[in-house]
């Protein structure tokens, strides 16, 4: 820029800041071991009753209580799991956006620069003119709007001289806006990375106790005795008939998930020989071509609500809030499920504690 004139009265406006930006009584002791072994479901959550057999004694009912725990436990894991690449691509996306936004910021800048020299120029022209007088009082204003908002002194400069003023204006207030949006974004940036680095540290840490929950629950299933294991199978049948009436999506996957009838219950297997609860329903729906997300409690916003007075053969039925369990609506108040460890998938009486009933419909 040219050197501050020395006469009198000749005013700048200052150039813009730039800022970057075993035996039965063992056995009833190991269980109740197991029950201080087991992780709490999280504060706010209510977790699908244990699932326990017309005629169970006591010791089935506390492994009942101990698979649905683990079940809580794993299928929070998998949730986990399942948000670590949403988290970590929203991270990318908002840390695209402040890159993004800071180049939006040198260019604003940049035109900022080109509207001060001109305005400058303008300055000195005036300066040399002999019109110092009135430009001096508008360009020593606190403020670029000040200025301009001396209306009666505008008619002292000529259209041509307010067109650069205004420019110089524009180019400001767009500098000024670019700065705040790139320092929002430059913020929603920090927090999704310390949302994703946050979901990697609760994906671990649910494994690991879901780990220590499924163990022990498997420990405790291997040392049930062989009429116990008959009662955990109980009230439930594992020959519905696969030929249900009906061309809606859920009858489809239906349908699709009778075919399994019989398949052991495994946590976390999704098919085709062994399957958890949300497992089954992921399968079913992969195979006739719709996607479905991986855990109850995300499958559970899929679709639309359904009034259990309404309920058809196809609706998917939670248990829980969030859902930790889930099941195929197949009619006459009983629906298919992958029931719990030591369990297969078979058709049983609806049990009273659903929580929500959801249709997936097409889009």
């Amino acid at each position: 820029m040219t050197p501050r004139s020395s006469r009198p009265g000749a005013r700048r406006i200052q150039r813009p800041h730039r800022r970057r930006g075993a035996a039965l009584p063992v056995l009833v002791v190991a269980l109740l071991a197991l029950a201080g072994l087991l992780s709490p479901v999280g504060a706010g959550t209510a977790a699908a009753d244990p699932i326990v057999p017309p005629g169970a004694n006591d010791v089935v009912r506390s492994l009942a209580d101990a698979n649905a725990r683990a079940e809580a436990a794993n299928e929070a894991a998998m949730g986990a799991r399942e948000q670590l690449p949403v988290r970590r691509a929203e991270a990318d996306r908002t840390r695209r956006a402040a890159d993004d936004a800071r180049g939006a910021v040198d260019e604003a800048r940049t035109a900022l620069d080109q509207a001060y020299v001109a305005v400058d120029q303008l300055t000195r022209s005036t300066y040399q003119g002999g019109d110092l007088d009135q430009l001096g009082a508008l360009l020593s204003s606190p403020s670029p709007q000040a200025y301009l908002d001396k209306v009666e002194l505008l008619d002292a400069v000529s259209a041509a001289n307010r067109a650069v003023l205004q420019r110089y204006l524009d180019a400001s207030a767009s500098a000024e806006a670019a700065q705040r949006d790139a320092d929002a974004r430059a913020t929603d940036a920090r927090r999704a990375a310390d949302d994703a680095a946050r979901t990697v540290e609760d994906a671990a840490r649910t494994k690991a106790q879901a780990d220590r929950d499924v163990a022990a629950a498997e420990a405790a299933l291997g040392r049930l005795s062989r009429a116990d294991r008959a009662l955990l199978r109980g009230g439930g049948i594992t020959d519905y008939p696969t030929d249900v009436p009906g061309n809606s999506l859920g009858i489809a996957a239906l349908r699709a998930a009778l075919s399994r009838q019989g398949a052991p219950y495994v946590w976390g297997a999704t098919g085709p020989n062994t399957f958890d609860c949300s497992g089954l329903v992921q399968w079913a729906y992969r195979q006739i071509g719709v996607g479905m997300p991986r855990v109850a409690a995300a499958q559970q916003q899929v679709g639309q609500l359904v009034d259990p007075a309404r309920v058809q053969p196809g609706d998917l039925v939670f248990f829980g809030s969030p859902a930790t369990h889930v099941g195929i609506y197949v009619g006459g108040g009983r629906f298919l499920e992958a029931p719990q460890s030591g369990d297969v998938v078979k058709v049983a009486p609806v049990r009273r504690n659903v929580s929500t009933i959801r249709r997936i419909s097409p889009p």
